[in-house]
């Protein structure tokens, strides 16, 4: 039996794996070692929860198993790797991201003929820190299938990426069935209404394919044909539109009950997940008719939970019990940081003056994000957890381009930490967050026996970190090292594909 020490130690050890991986390609790296991580404590999201002092052992790619060290035995033929003082767990999953998205028009004209190569990036900086699966909610399906497949392939290298392609029903970027109700002319959010409508129409053809808007006028039985053509593509999952999005400032209700019935069969037939997209406290009871396997924002609604009348808000309770009765994971979004409600309060453009056009977003933004009182922002979120929903990590997070100017949204790379520290300012506990972020979202996207916790028989995707998250979530940004699929991801190489600059690293608002 091989050992290194811990440290620096550890390092030379896993970068040794790290050389033979690049000797011998990225599709030959996950059968190159059989190691043992030892000493660590282990944060596996399954049971036992927490296993100190433990030994992962990693076998072609896969945990071969997890248990104390009295518990486990292994060989020479292991490369022990000493993590005493670090802690594990599973690789990170972001039930709800945007690999191809910036909230600016520029963006998709500028970088029509890079999507491809910018889906890459986005899953190399995604792998980078952390998320070993990044469900894509929606983009341009062709050029998402070709960053998955290249990916998959060990050409490139990068997170696990599912695809969903458009929201079904929904149209393009540009589109005014998507963001066309919306005041989006400022400097704080900008669609499409400025750009010619040759480049507009080519544009959201992209993600539209062919189950765009035209959808809303079909029967059920061409809406079931369409969407089967659809699935032939080779996505890995459907997200239908039940409500509209951008439509106007409450989200109308898109397609009849028999047309979302018609095409939840499709997709239950398909045998890949359904989630389903919804605003309002309607289009979210015809979602559980439809027997989804995650609800993507449910908890984001037209009115806010503050402006909702007292039916509403008991009707919204009523659903809740339902999904925590059929046990139906939850994306919630619209979750609140104290961080982010005090920067608004306090900002201040005078204390920057070399960035104009960061100041101008900040103050389009802070005549209703200011002054804000934390506790009646969270008290919509605090209905789903305290009921208990079983719920994932997820925040619409993309790429940014320094190019087009700040976008202040949620940056790749860095919102997934942010959101985990508003789950906690909440009051859930660190425990739980982990879990939503990671083995909930894998069973949500029905791969909870691939990944999602370290158990025997799943693959090897385990972060390394240098403090301990159970004391603080903001510890899962301590990241030493990251694995995926047995395979230790040589972090400061990435992204080895780079379209687009930005700092995942800069604190918000950068």
């Amino acid at each position: 039996m091989k050992s290194t020490g811990a440290g620096s130690g550890m390092r030379q050890a896993l970068g040794w794996l790290v050389l033979i991986g690049l000797l011998l390609g990225p599709g030959n790296l996950a059968a190159a070692q059989k190691w043992a991580l030892v000493g660590a404590t282990a944060i596996t999201a399954a049971e036992p929860a927490v296993i100190e002092d433990s030994v992962v052992l990693i076998d072609n790619g896969r945990i071969e198993a997890v248990g104390q060290r009295s518990e486990v035995s292994f060989d020479e033929h292991y490369e022990q790797v000493d993590v005493r003082g670090k802690w594990l767990t599973p690789g990170l999953i972001d039930s709800n991201v945007h690999l191809i998205l910036l909230t600016v028009p520029e963006f998709f004209i500028k970088y029509e003929d890079r999507l491809v190569d910018i889906a890459i990036q986005s899953a190399q900086v995604g792998l980078k820190y952390g998320l070993t699966t990044m469900p894509d909610t929606w983009g341009p399906v062709d050029a998402l299938l070709e960053a998955r497949d290249r990916i998959n392939s060990g050409e490139v290298i990068g997170s696990r990426v599912l695809v969903a392609g458009n929201i079904i029903g929904s149209g393009g970027p540009f589109s005014a069935s998507f963001m066309g109700g919306w005041d989006a002319r400022g400097y704080s959010l900008r669609y499409g209404g400025w750009v010619h409508p040759a480049i507009r129409n080519r544009i959201d053809a992209l993600w539209e394919a062919d189950v765009g808007p035209a959808m809303l006028a079909m029967t059920p039985g061409e809406a079931a044909d369409t969407l089967r053509r659809y699935i032939a593509k080779g996505v890995d999952f459907v997200k239908i539109g039940v409500s509209g999005h951008g439509l106007g400032s409450v989200e109308p209700l898109v397609f009849s009950p028999a047309v979302l019935q018609a095409m939840a069969e499709v997709v239950h037939e398909a045998g890949i997940p359904l989630t389903t997209h919804t605003f309002t406290v309607e289009s979210l009871r015809l979602a559980l008719d439809m027997d989804p396997d995650l609800l993507v924002h449910p908890n984001v609604m037209s009115p806010s939970w503050n402006h909702a009348s007292e039916r509403q808000q008991q009707a919204i309770r009523e659903l809740v019990r339902t999904i925590v009765e059929r046990d139906i994971p939850a994306a919630l979004m619209s979750v609140p940081e104290r961080n982010k409600l005090r920067i608004y309060d306090e900002w201040d453009v005078t204390r920057h003056p070399d960035r104009p056009y960061l100041n101008a977003v900040m103050m389009e933004r802070k005549p209703w994000m200011a002054g804000k009182d934390y506790d009646t922002e969270a008290a919509g979120l605090k209905v789903w957890l305290d009921a208990g929903v079983r719920y994932t990590l997820a925040t619409d997070q993309g790429p940014d381009s320094a190019d087009v100017g700040p976008v202040v949204w949620g940056r790749l790379g860095r919102m997934h930490f942010d959101r985990m520290v508003g789950l906690q300012d909440a009051g859930e506990p660190p425990l739980r967050i982990i879990q939503a972020a990671t083995r909930n979202g894998a069973e949500a996207y029905g791969l909870g026996d691939e990944v999602g916790s370290l158990r025997a028989g799943l693959r090897a995707d385990i972060l390394v970190l240098d403090r301990d998250p159970l004391a603080d979530i903001s510890n899962m940004r301590r990241i030493a090292e990251v694995i995926k699929d047995g395979v230790l991801i040589d972090r400061e190489a990435l992204p080895e594909v780079e379209v687009l600059k930005y700092d995942p690293e800069a604190d918000w608002p950068q």
